[in-house]
């Protein structure tokens, strides 16, 4: 077995056990400790900049565009895309992501408008994805979790598939944030989560455009223990 596969699985175990009952509370409403609601306060600010850009370009649109939300975990920003009008396919890796994502979208009556599936990004892009198959890919907070050759791949992969728009987020390289989640290893278990993995800009650069498309903004969210760049790539 490769060591993609190896760490793939590694991520699949851990979202689809403890990693679910961490992350889901911390997309939810639970109460939680300083160190994870700075991650819900940066996620959830990072989700209001990313809905504001998507607002901002959805008039150049088809009437119903199609979007794909590649690592959707509880949905949040499914709905988002949904109740802009988008026919979303909401993917994960982990099977209760997924189950969560589909009862969230059902309580809110939008689940006409999204189609579920379980995968890793590689599954995505090859199951009978062809290139712009989508208007709009967006991949959150799950980049994060590869190191730089598999970034610099599935990146690529996830940029195919896009005919117009490219949302997502990487963990940004510096010596300071490195130095934070060195320390946070030393935290109780029941507070850390999985090695995060950073991405120097210029390779995020380069591998955009190399894959046709180029980079229109981004925006660093810093809060706490959330540190990521979002970014805005078009053809």
């Amino acid at each position: 077995m490769s060591e993609a596969v190896q760490h793939k699985d590694r991520l699949r175990l851990y979202f689809d056990g403890i990693g679910f009952e961490r992350w889901s509370a911390i997309y939810g409403q639970e109460q939680l400790s300083p160190i994870r609601r700075s991650i819900r306060d940066g996620h959830a600010a990072m989700i209001g900049q990313a809905a504001s850009w998507l607002e901002e370009r959805r008039a150049g649109f088809p009437n119903q565009p199609m979007a794909l939300d590649a690592g959707c975990g509880t949905g949040l920003f499914t709905i988002v895309l949904a109740k802009r009008g988008f026919r979303v396919t909401a993917v994960d890796i982990a099977p209760q992501m997924v189950a969560a994502a589909q009862c969230f979208v059902q309580e809110l009556g939008i689940d006409s408008e999204v189609e579920f599936a379980t995968g890793d990004l590689e599954t995505i892009a090859n199951a009978q994805n062809a290139p712009g198959a989508y208007d709009v890919v967006c991949c959150f907070d799950v980049l994060i979790h590869y190191p730089q050759s598999d970034f610099v791949r599935l990146c690529t992969q996830l940029a195919t598939l896009s005919r117009n728009t490219l949302l997502l987020t990487y963990a940004p390289f510096n010596p300071l944030l490195a130095a934070m989640h060195r320390l946070g290893r030393y935290f109780p278990k029941n507070h850390r989560h999985t090695d995060i993995q950073m991405i120097p800009d210029h390779v995020v650069e380069q591998t955009l455009a190399a894959a046709g498309m180029q980079i229109q903004r981004h925006s660093r969210v810093s809060k706490g223990f959330y540190h990521v760049t979002l970014l805005e790539a078009t053809r």
